[in-house]
């Protein structure tokens, strides 16, 4: 595998340094690779081997401990007779009951560094949060970007990485999640089910005890299909009904909170630009990983909500606050804050038509302040105009810069 160095540069400024590291990302998405990258990375740094301590719960070698106080247990035996600073990396942590007593535990009786992996979002809620409050330093880990996707083609694969078009169709039409980079190209769809559907059995059916597994299918299966477009729990409820169908709004929206949980959607609020009033209805959602849309539907007439999942996601890798702005009726993708700087940009597929190029342009002209404002599409010709910048979407992807 490919050293993930957007990630392993966050995480080396953070080794013995007294903060909880929390690596939060779906299932399959590479946080148990990204944890071996840690575990490699303190070997050249000289820590001993005995010192550093890899527990995956998923492994059969530690499956077995199914609470605190297993793991309370095998913590007193792994370390005795330990001399010097320790270092715990533990993967898939949420498999364990009441683990957050064990870990606030170890960093008041243990010289050590820690490291936790979860496929839950709800992993720094509730007790957690209170016992270790301004102690930890939650790293979001989301599937390949088209940038370490065409890293892991050149150094892994041996690929010929001077034509990215191609590289970004294979890309486009698979996705990033890591693992199934490995499969062949026939095999990917069917691996990708799998993934999918262990996601749904593991974090979401399993932990919420859902009985209408039915149900959640067509659910997800709705979100997925409308990925970028406008929908609420009523939308949701009325397709129900005339698929003769009912269910409650509370449910639908429970079932979304749950995959929202299990880190495989993304909820994005609206907001008045002007007055930056959030409206809490109608918001969009999102897929951690566009390949699930392709597995489901395999569309490439929707190619430009497929595009803006895929700059969405882009751009919460880059560590940004995502909401979509609406300004006089018009709507803006996304309105992007880190720091101090905002941006706003707009995704289409192709700029074809003087209609299409005012309606992608139009919204962002109207808005009044001095903050950078962008289009995104798959064309080559550069059409920025008038303070409006335009880039071609392959070129953002592999850049630094937005």
């Amino acid at each position: 595998m490919i050293i993930r160095n957007e990630y392993m540069d966050k995480i080396e400024r953070l080794i013995d340094k007294d903060p909880i590291k929390i690596i939060i990302g779906v299932r399959r998405s590479g946080k148990t690779y990204l944890l071996k990258n840690i575990y490699h990375y303190l070997l050249k740094r000289d820590i001993p081997e005995s010192n550093i301590f890899f527990i995956s719960f998923e492994s059969m070698k530690y499956n077995y401990i199914e609470n605190s106080k297993q793991l309370d247990e095998k913590i007193i035996e792994l370390t005795q007779n330990i001399e010097g600073k320790v270092y715990f990396l533990f993967d898939e942590i949420q498999n364990v009951e009441n683990w957050e007593k064990s870990i606030n535990a170890y960093r008041v009786d243990f010289n050590c560094d820690i490291y936790i992996t979860g496929s839950n979002s709800e992993l720094l809620s509730g007790e957690l949060a209170t016992l270790i409050a301004g102690r930890y330093f939650q790293i979001d880990l989301y599937p390949f970007s088209f940038k370490e996707f065409v890293q892991y083609k050149q150094q892994i694969d041996n690929c010929d990485i001077s034509n990215l078009e191609d590289l970004f169709n294979e890309y486009l039409k698979f996705g990033g999640m890591p693992s199934i980079l490995q499969i062949s190209d026939e095999d990917k769809f069917s691996y990708l089910g799998d993934i999918y559907a262990t996601i749904l059995l593991k974090d979401i059916i399993s932990r919420h005890q859902i009985r209408n597994t039915d149900m959640l299918n067509r659910i997800i299966d709705y979100t997925i299909m409308n990925i970028s477009k406008d929908f609420s729990a009523t939308s949701i409820s009325d397709y129900m009904k005339h698929e003769g169908r009912k269910i409650s709004k509370d449910t639908i929206l429970d079932y979304l909170l749950y995959s929202q949980d299990a880190c495989f959607i993304h909820k994005v609020p609206k907001e008045h630009i002007k007055g930056k009033k959030v409206l809490l209805s109608n918001e969009k959602y999102f897929i951690v990983d566009h390949g699930f849309y392709q597995l489901k539907f395999a569309n490439i007439e929707n190619i430009g909500s497929i595009l803006e999942n895929i700059v969405y996601i882009e751009l919460l890798r880059r560590g940004y606050d995502i909401k979509i702005g609406i300004l006089n009726k018009k709507e803006i993708d996304f309105v992007c804050r880190k720091n101090k700087e905002k941006i706003y940009i707009q995704v289409a597929y192709k700029l074809s038509a003087d209609k299409t190029i005012d309606r992608e342009f139009s919204g962002l002209a109207k808005i009044d302040d001095n903050y950078d404002k962008y289009v995104l599409t798959m064309d080559t010709q550069d059409f920025s105009n008038n303070g409006l910048k335009h880039r071609n979407i392959i070129d953002f992807l592999t850049s630094d810069y937005i």
